[in-house]
This record gives structure tokens, sequence and C-alpha cells, in this order.
């Protein structure tokens, strides 16, 4: 895995080849979003998609194994970091796929550059400026099970008033840091999915960034865009959500403001759903870029 310095920070890169018949596949980059690394896309079959062109996978500044910068981890920044990344690359043009806050990148970097973005794949993607808050309900708790979350200092009453996936993720990362052996069961009780941090490391790296007051400001008021910039967006968009997620929303307001999105929403799933259910993103994922890439993208294409 190389590392490419980009704006003065280093970030961990990984390159794969095409690995399909063919060598000009359009290139693919794909943008995680908040508390995850380039490891959620190999969970969700970015080797796979590498048959259709060359891939590139990066760890945001902060997250992974990517330097950690004192500041500059809002949207501007981090979309000047993939540009930046592209420049370094020689890539001229791509194809980008993103989860979640990722494609708060992706779209700012169409925004400011459409003529480098051919397409765009957002998968569960908060666009912020239509949806402003989200909401992440605990479920009922028995009170066995809460008196044990406020053993490890989680209160549930903060829980409920949680609105933004950063006091979330610091909510899920507290867990598996404290909770033990009973992290999994914790957390399916409170949100129906098992640990999101693949390692203590990472979810101590997670918690350590919230705590800068840096990151809280440029996360929460760095949004770099307006609703009604949208209709600039000319390009292809497929925006993929769970059925069980809350950014729906966000996914049929992009539509308004931009009629050539396609909208899949996939029953049964949540925000996560790329990594814990990767057939059925890779499904809908892979037709869309074959048929960005030939030209003859259709809705009824994707419908199939």
């Amino acid at each position: 895995m190389p590392r490419i310095t980009v704006n003065d920070v280093s970030l961990n890169v990984t390159l794969l080849p095409q690995s399909g018949r063919g060598e000009n596949g359009v290139p693919m980059i794909f943008v995680h979003g908040l508390a995850a690394s380039q490891a959620f896309w190999y969970m969700a079959g970015a080797p796979l998609l590498a048959r259709l062109g060359p891939a590139t996978l990066y760890d945001l500044r902060g997250h992974g194994k990517s330097a950690m910068p004192e500041h500059g981890f809002g949207v501007t920044s981090m979309t000047r970091d993939l540009l930046g990344l592209m420049d370094q690359l020689e890539i001229p043009q791509a194809n980008i796929v993103a989860h979640s806050y990722g494609g708060m990148i992706a779209l700012l970097a169409a925004l400011r550059h459409p003529e480098r973005v051919k397409s765009l794949l957002l998968a569960d993607v908060r666009v912020r400026p239509l949806q402003q808050t989200l909401e992440f309900p605990a479920r009922n708790v028995p009170p066995k099970l809460a008196k044990r979350l406020a053993e490890i200092g989680i209160n549930l009453q903060a829980i409920e008033r949680q609105d933004d996936g950063i006091d979330y993720l610091k909510t899920v990362a507290n867990i598996q840091l404290h909770a033990g052996e009973e992290a999994d069961e914790l957390l399916r009780e409170l949100y129906s999915h098992p640990q999101l941090f693949r390692t203590r490391r990472n979810a101590e790296k997670w918690i350590a960034l919230t705590e800068r007051a840096s990151f809280i400001d440029d996360m929460r008021h760095g949004t770099s865009f307006k609703a009604e910039d949208l209709t600039a967006l000319k390009q292809p968009i497929l925006a993929i959500t769970g059925a069980n997620s809350t950014t729906g929303p966000s996914a049929q307001a992009l539509k308004r403001y931009c009629p050539q999105a396609i909208v899949k929403e996939l029953p049964g799933v949540g925000h996560f759903f790329p990594m814990s259910h990767p057939k059925l993103f890779l499904r809908p994922a892979a037709r869309f870029l074959r048929a960005v890439n030939s030209g003859r993208l259709s809705a009824e294409q994707l419908a199939e």
C-alpha cells in the first residue's frame, strides 16, 4: 500500500489494477464514510468491481492508516484531498463510489470539477443540505441491559437525543471498547448491528478524533454547498439506500434536484449494507458502472 502526500497530509492508498478483460476501463475511486477506512470497500467487494476498471481505495485524513493533521476535516478539505490524489495518480476522470459521509465529498468534487467526475454511485449517503438531522432511536432496552450500559458509561437518554452520525459512532466505539464480549449483544439490542470498528485501535482513534474541537466544527459547519447547487450536476447518479436506514429522504430529495438520478432502495438492510450484504450492493453497482462506461445508461437497464 503506497503512501501519497496530498495537501501536506500522508494518505494511505491502495491501487487495484483492472482485473477483467480489456485495459480501457474507466478508473474508479472509492470514498469511505466517517469512522471507517478503505477496508470497508474490501468487504463491500471493490476487488470484484475492479474487473470494470482500475480502482483506487484510500483512507480519509484522520482515518485508517492515513495521517491525522491538526485541522482540515471538513468536506472542503477532504474534497481537495480527493482531487489532489487524482492529480498525483494522473487520473483525469473517474467514477466515484462513495458511502455515507464520503458521498458529501464526492458530490462537492462533482460540483467543483464536473469534468473530472464521470458518474456518482452513492451508497446510503446523507446529503446534509437536504437532510439536516438524523434519528438514531435506541430500541426498547430491558432494565438489565440498560443497567449494563450505565455501568460502562452509556446514557440511554443521551443516545435518544443524538441527531448526528458523529455522536452515534462515538457511542458505538465506546461500547466496543468497554463492553468486552458483550459488545455485539449490546449493539444488536440498540441498533440491530454488531461491532463496526474492526480493531480496538480504530475505535480509540475515532474517539480521539471526535474530541478535537476543530473536527466537530468542521463536520457540523463545513457543508460547502447548498441544496440548489445540486441542480448543476449532470453526471449519471445512482443512489442506493437501505430500507432500514435513515438516509432515504436524502436520496428522494436528490432525485428532485437531479432528475437523472436513479434511486434504488434495498429491502431489509440498514446503513452499512455494502459491507453487511455485499451481493445486494454489487449487483446494482456493477450494472450501473457497466452502463456508464458503455454510454448506454437507462433506468430500465438498472431495474432488471
